[in-house]
């Protein structure tokens, strides 16, 4: 297939970006980026997917995302104990939909790749495999865990953990290239932070990485020193929340190559300055933040920051499971790609890229998106599942999960 006319923004720590041209995809990935023209010249019977002038760029990742909480939307919970009575009354069927909304929501927004931190309580031994089949009938790429709470009883978090390995053993046997298992870990306390981590690390084994969920209610002053280094790993570790963890902790997950993931604009951009960060949406929209753009702004170094939040660092970790280049328009990359309907009336070039990503570019509509070659929407329309039976069993199920929680 090829893709174009277009402008194509090449993502990846040097972004580029480039006018009047085309990407050819081969199977999964980017084979060629070059003038329209030439490409369909020399491949003449090859599917054009017409550009039409819009914005070709890669699609976004989105680090920490709790799915299934796409069904409270209105109850206004607030605290862990009503999120665990929430969570408690979801059944099968309501995680399926739940997160199959959810990840339309995120295609429309561009959001190709996803980490769920999934709890459901009652049907915990059934909720990854209804989330992992959402994720097969949209189409996006997505990494799994069933999280262990330090606060479940010990059996409970002994079968949370045997969920993930047990996940991980299916996902590694059937080689299926869009989707991914973690072990999931939830810290509520400094102590259980390190103890919960070697555990995971432990049955992660270096075959699947770990996915921590740090719901701690500290400050980031908080003093905290490693008891025992953790165990090196072939896989990165994930952290989410890293905004609420304590200096010592994110300074000793960065030496160690993990990745730290936010979700708040204020906090993350404080802790930006001492480490590479990544964007999760924890329980909001599964949709890439924008910030608000202040006179003068324009200027600041948080233009940089940002970019490397939503483009490079969530990407760069996701590479690691999902094949390398992640996140760029380059042949050999994945085609994990975005049209967007932007047309700037000023100068659109490398040079003023980051201005334009603030200024409109973010804020422009989605109309198509590809993953892993695959068109999963096209002139707005989502192709790979029914949008509005996506919406409306949503709605059956989230009244059904009200009336429970009664």
């Amino acid at each position: 297939m090829i893709i174009g006319p277009c402008t194509v923004v090449t993502g990846g720590p040097e972004p580029a970006v480039i006018v009047e041209t085309g990407v050819r995809v081969v199977g999964a990935h980017i084979a060629q980026v070059g003038p329209v023209g030439n490409l369909a010249a020399a491949y003449p019977d090859e599917t054009l997917w017409p550009a039409r002038g819009r914005v070709v760029m890669p699609g976004f990742v989105n680090t920490h995302a709790h799915l299934a909480r796409h069904l409270a939307r209105g109850l206004k919970l607030r605290t862990p104990r009503e999120w665990r009575r929430y969570e408690e009354a979801l059944s099968p069927e309501d995680v399926r939909r739940a997160t199959m909304a959810a990840l339309v929501e995120g295609v429309r927004h561009g959001v190709t790749t996803v980490c769920d931190f999934h709890r459901s309580g009652t049907c915990l031994d059934l909720s990854l495999s209804e989330v992992r089949d959402s994720a097969r009938a949209v189409g996006v790429r997505l990494a799994a865990c069933y999280g262990a709470s330090e606060d479940d009883p010990s059996a409970q978090r002994r079968a949370a953990t045997e969920e993930s390995r047990d996940f991980a053993e299916e996902v590694l046997r059937r080689r299926e290239g869009r989707l991914r298992a973690l072990i999931g870990i939830q810290a509520t306390t400094l102590a259980g932070v390190e103890d919960m981590l070697h555990e995971a690390l432990d049955v992660a084994d270096d075959r699947v990485a770990v996915h921590v969920d740090l719901a701690l209610d500290i400050t980031p002053a908080e003093r905290w020193r490693a008891k025992r280094p953790w165990r090196d790993t072939a896989l990165p570790t994930l952290w989410a929340h890293a905004e609420a963890a304590p200096r010592g902790l994110v300074n000793a997950a960065r030496d160690r190559g993990d990745l730290l993931s936010a979700v708040g604009l204020g906090a993350a951009a404080a802790l930006a300055r001492e480490a590479d960060l990544a964007w999760g949406s924890d329980g909001g929209v599964n949709a890439p933040p924008v910030p608000e753009v202040p006179q003068g702004w324009a200027l600041a170094p948080g233009m940089e920051t940002h970019y490397q939040r939503l483009f490079v660092n969530g990407a760069r970790w996701a590479a690691n499971h999902f094949g390398q280049r992640l996140g760029e328009i380059a042949p050999g990359a994945p085609a994990d790609l975005l049209l967007v309907d932007y047309r700037p009336a000023t100068e659109f070039s490398s040079r003023t890229l980051l201005e334009h990503l603030w200024s409109g570019l973010l804020r422009a509509p989605v109309s198509g998106v590809m993953v892993a070659g695959e068109a999963l929407m096209d002139n707005g329309v989502i192709v790979s599942v029914d949008e509005r039976e996506v919406a409306e069993c949503a709605r059956e199920c989230a009244r059904r999960v009200w009336e429970r929680l009664e």
